[in-house]
């Protein structure tokens, strides 16, 4: 029979229902909780109406490295540590508010979530263990992800800098095809013109479009703006024209 505190278990459950509805998996939840497996399996099944996934948690930090995951991760850390000094939420607290203030952004530009709660809690567990730190862009100053190996090398961000082939994803191909549809009858000639004038209609501007992929140009401005007042608030010393965030980002 359980002879702990019934408010403290009250608060356990609570919590375990909204990381449950936060996309939490069982290796979290036992992690975080106090809860017994089989309480956290049967909450499990309740709100998810099916039994909790099997197999390993992400093990490897070097997906927060690529183009996309190393946006999002720097956006959601950033928060995180804005809650944690700032607001002096508690660790579990600014994770959960931190993961749904990430939400709100992406619903809000109309962008895909790229970060789940379970890489989300990796990425701070291997920041609590040395691995990852924060790094100064040195376009815009905003602080991102990156390996503690690389941090003394002076870079600049993947927003400032993105890589050649971003935005190469099945969603903008999708995109560029379908556009590419659109323009094709226009771009026909007859039968009896030369070949040369037959070749399909330029896709540039729709490669231009598709440069920065799922991130859009609100995404992009938002991720810029929160990184400018986490940084200045975490460090109010930063003169003002370090923090300005307002650098082209090229195509």
């Amino acid at each position: 029979m359980y002879k702990g505190s019934v408010t403290e278990e009250a608060r356990e459950v609570l919590r375990a229902i909204e990381l449950i509805q936060l996309g939490a998996r069982m290796p979290v939840l036992e992690k975080e909780l106090t809860l017994s497996r089989n309480r956290l399996i049967r909450l499990y099944r309740e709100l998810k109406n099916a039994s909790p996934p099997k197999g390993m948690l992400p093990f490897s930090a070097d997906w927060y490295f690529t183009w996309q995951p190393n946006i999002h991760a720097s956006l959601f850390y950033n928060i995180y540590l804005f809650l944690t000094e700032r607001a002096k939420c508690s660790r579990l607290d600014a994770l959960t508010r931190a993961y749904r203030l990430y939400l709100e952004h992406c619903e809000s530009a109309e962008t895909e979530r790229v970060l789940s709660f379970t890489r989300a809690w990796t990425l701070l567990r291997f920041f609590e263990g040395g691995l990852l730190t924060l790094s100064s862009c040195t376009v815009c100053r905003g602080r991102f992800v990156r390996h503690v190996r690389d941090a003394h090398k002076p870079t600049a961000c993947c927003i400032c800098v993105p890589p050649a082939r971003a935005g190469m994803t099945r969603a903008a191909r999708a995109s560029r095809n379908a556009d590419d549809e659109t323009v094709a009858p226009a771009a026909v000639a007859p039968a009896a013109v030369a070949p040369a004038a037959v070749a399909p209609a330029p896709v540039a501007r729709n490669r231009a479009k598709a440069a920065l992929g799922e991130l859009s140009d609100t995404m992009r401005d938002t991720v810029r703006d929160t990184l400018a007042e986490v940084t200045r608030a975490l460090d109010p010393r930063r003169s003002a024209n370090r923090l300005r965030l307002t650098a082209s980002i090229p195509v």
